[in-house]
């Protein structure tokens, strides 16, 4: 039953949004309660993210204000790792203020065309296709965010949480995308409706399918999380068509 309501969604929540939520926040957040968000979970995404940045430092195409900007970022970013480690701190807060700085990040990376691909993520929005970069982008972040996981919860002896089939389907995936040669040979029609760009549309259906499951099965390995945070989305407050479909399912 729990399956049948997560594949709903497939249907109501297919597009790719680029909103203010990013893709490492709202995945998190659909995996855990900000509340019970592992200490180790979120020091390997601060750690993650000052590796990132150190790089972009390091960088020699960028502005020297942008460098100020991103030494000032490490600075902050290493406050949140003292944050973590003190026993008085709430996780919660912690999360919220570390959204704050990748929220930043996010916005001078946009503002100085750096690439980034932490805007896009699976929910409700206006895209529902994306070029062959921005997919291939999103697609290998979402491993990158699975795999810092799994390593986590190994550590913390759940292993089972992290459902293996669908992490190798994952990466199937993304080298298939990879691996894709396309020969336009349909040059009557744009771009945006050619047979090209429907495979990739095909390929983000897949991916979606994907993530949906990967949550759900994270979620439910959980027994003792409540039954209302079983839905894979934030999303669900924006449907309530849906929300009503769910309750009458859950009534049966």
């Amino acid at each position: 039953m729990k399956t049948t309501i997560g594949l709903i969604f497939l249907f109501a929540v297919v597009n790719v949004s680029f909103s203010s939520s990013l893709r490492e926040l709202n995945f998190i957040e659909n995996l855990y309660t900000l509340k019970d968000i592992p200490k180790l979970v979120l020091t390997s995404m601060v750690n993650r993210r000052i590796n990132q940045v150190k790089a972009l430092y390091e960088s020699v195409s960028i502005y020297k204000d942008t460098k100020t900007f991103y030494n000032a970022t490490e600075q902050s970013l290493k406050l949140v790792l003292d944050y973590i480690d003190s026993n008085n701190t709430l996780i919660m807060n912690i999360f919220n203020r570390y959204s704050r700085i990748v929220r930043l990040i996010s916005n001078v990376a946009e503002q100085t065309e750096i690439p980034n691909f932490d805007y896009l993520n699976l929910g409700s929005g206006f895209v529902n296709s994306l070029p062959r970069k921005e997919l291939q982008g999103m697609l290998d972040a979402y491993i990158d965010d699975i795999e810092m996981v799994r390593k986590c919860e190994v550590s913390l002896g759940r292993s089972d949480r992290v459902d293996m089939k669908i992490v190798d389907r994952l990466k199937s995936l993304s080298s298939e995308l990879r691996n894709y040669h396309f020969y336009r040979d349909d040059r009557t029609v744009s771009d945006s409706q050619s047979i090209s760009q429907k495979t990739l549309d095909q390929c983000l259906l897949q991916l979606d399918f994907l993530m949906i499951h990967f949550m759900l099965n994270f979620k439910n390995s959980n027994i003792s999380q409540p039954s209302d945070t079983l839905t894979p989305f934030n999303e669900i407050g924006s449907h309530p068509r849906e929300l009503k479909r769910i309750i009458a399912l859950k009534a049966r």
